[in-house]
């Protein structure tokens, strides 16, 4: 059994270019994992794949029962009801594997974000389908979680479509992974790390060819600027001008010359140097290599003249059906506070009590785990309405956390990871001294995830992060606030 994609293009209502443009891909039996950077159309090509939207050319494999588990969490999945109710084995196997309990799809608008997505991954799971695509499957995963959700994909025996960041579960499951790259998709073996390994020696071979290509063409262009000289003194030997009229020695010398080929001989010469300058360039031209964008974001950004942004009282608060044992906690200025736990403990409950605690007056960025649609389109509605320098300075944003600026806005659909971008780059436009972000990595690529990482961690005013993500809060907080068992301890 096998899914293929031949000569797939794609392209969104009102954008100027298609998104999949010419995209042969297969895909066999096992979990292939889609790489790239967010909006290069990794999610686009695994809805055409299930059949959920249609190609403007192309064609793919059909009668194969495709299911596709969305990176959003918010709308029940269609079989949740039939899975509550089901306790076949398969059913039984993914509550034992996934830790559901069997009230959790009854109550599924109360759970954390985490728990909707394991839910979300059983039914699509317990569907048996042909073919499963799953789009960001670990975002609001713990690590338990994600190690849960693992060892259930490892059992599917379908053909597999991962749309992930998640460098350890693609290790994990992934047999293939299909990288979006600036030559088109790429199929290499293995998971993330043995395919990030051939794509760096891929890289660094290409280094080496461009910088002799350099070198070949520099050269070139030497040699026949060194001709061209040497041919313009030769013109001059054989000009007549300057020769005696009665000298009719050097007269015949000069037309000898010209009668056995001399001068055509240098001009076969020179349009053979031509052809070699032409076949450099083009072996310069073929020895791409991508670039990244760099720089700051935080060029007029400053703290607060407030010490203390935040002032939690000692106290409990509601969460869930119980409550949660809060001690008094103080945000300053500058401090960078990143707060953690597993699914379900409460970090979003916590982080709501926060906001409601900030005094009205002070400019704060907040950006969600998820982005409703209607917000997604007031967002990109105020950007496209933005004064050109303002709009200038969002795009420039943007390129700096790695997406690119000339497309981002194309077309009616903006993937999660780019809308997050987009919210953060908008907001600086407020110059915020206090950011939030409830999962900031989610939805991200992994260059992404790094570019996000090294910005906030230079960000001067103060930060209020919630994520699963250990080294993403190790690298850019410094101070811990951890939910677990009912309460939070400050470390």
């Amino acid at each position: 059994m096998q899914l293929t994609l031949s000569h797939i293009s794609y392209a969104y209502p009102g954008a100027t270019s298609p998104i999949l443009n010419n995209v042969s891909l297969a895909f066999p039996q096992g979990w292939t994992a889609l790489l790239g950077d967010n909006g290069c159309g990794k999610t686009t090509l695994a809805r055409l794949a299930c059949g959920l939207i249609k190609p403007d050319a192309g064609s793919s494999t059909q009668g194969l029962v495709c299911a596709y588990c969305a990176q959003e969490t918010a709308a029940p999945p269609e079989a949740l009801y039939d899975f509550a109710a089901s306790y076949d084995r398969l059913a039984r196997d993914l509550r034992h594997v996934l830790r559901l309990e069997d009230d959790m799809p009854w109550r599924y608008a109360a759970l954390s974000c985490g728990e909707q997505k394991k839910l979300q991954v059983a039914c699509s799971l317990w569907q048996r389908p042909d073919v499963l695509a799953l789009d960001e499957p670990t975002n609001h995963l713990d690590h338990d979680a994600r190690e849960q959700l693992a060892l259930a994909l490892a059992r599917f025996r379908g053909i597999g479509i991962l749309v992930s960041h998640d460098r350890e579960l693609i290790d994990a499951v992934a047999a293939r992974c299909a990288s979006f790259e600036a030559g088109g998709v790429i199929v290499r073996p293995g998971g993330y790390s043995a395919a990030r390994a051939q794509a760096e020696r891929e890289r660094t071979a290409a280094l080496r060819e461009r910088a002799a290509a350099k070198d070949a063409l520099a050269r070139l262009a030497a040699e026949k600027e060194r001709r061209a000289h040497e041919a313009a003194r030769a013109d001059a030997r054989r000009s007549k001008r300057r020769v005696d009229p009665k000298d009719k020695s050097a007269k015949a010398k000069i037309d000898l010359a010209v009668f056995t080929g001399q001068d055509g001989a240098r001009g076969r010469l020179s349009a053979q140097m031509d052809a070699q300058l032409d076949a450099a360039r083009k072996r310069l031209d073929a020895a791409f290599v991508a670039k990244r964008y760099d720089g700051s974001l935080w060029i007029d950004a400053r703290p607060s003249a407030r010490k203390t942004l935040l002032h939690l009282p000692a106290g409990r608060i509601p969460c869930g059906p119980g409550e949660l044992d809060v001690p008094e906690l103080f945000v300053g200025n500058t401090d960078h506070v990143g707060i953690s736990g597993p699914n379900g403990a409460g970090k979003s409950t916590l982080l709501a009590h926060a906001r409601r605690l900030l005094a009205p007056d002070l400019p704060v960025l907040e950006i969600p785990q998820e982005v409703g649609r209607a917000e997604a389109e007031a967002l990109l509605a105020r950007i496209r309405s933005l004064p050109p320098a303002a709009r200038g300075q969002v795009l420039s944003c943007v390129a700096q956390l790695n997406s690119d600026p000339d497309r981002i806005l194309e077309g009616d659909r903006t993937s999660p990871g780019e809308l997050r971008k987009l919210m953060l780059a908008v907001g600086l436009l407020d110059r915020p001294v206090l950011i939030i972000m409830d999962e900031p990595t989610n939805h991200l690529d992994l260059h992404s995830a790094q570019a996000l990482e090294q910005a906030l961690a230079a960000y001067p005013g103060a930060l209020l992060l919630v994520s699963h993500d250990e080294p993403f809060l190790a690298a850019c907080t410094s101070r811990r606030w951890e939910v677990r068992d009912g309460a939070v301890r400050e470390r």
